[in-house]
């Protein structure tokens, strides 16, 4: 499954390691992230990925219904 964390992260050009330095995350664990391994990011580095990404926290990790 490929997230919307993903997604928005390509779109904007960034690369895994680039978008982990900012958000003060390992490269793997945004791998896992993107993944859909790791599933409840604390809420401190959500803001951080949104901000880098120029998108909303509830864009890029709430899930519709």
């Amino acid at each position: 499954m490929v997230t919307k964390l993903k997604i928005r992260r390509i779109e904007q050009g960034i690369k895994q390691k680039d978008l982990a330095k900012v958000a003060g995350i390992t490269t793997q664990y945004l791998y896992n992230l993107e993944s859909g391994k790791a599933k409840n990011p604390s809420i401190p580095v959500m803001k951080k990925l949104a901000v880098a990404l120029d998108d909303s926290v509830e864009n890029l990790f709430i899930k519709e219904s």
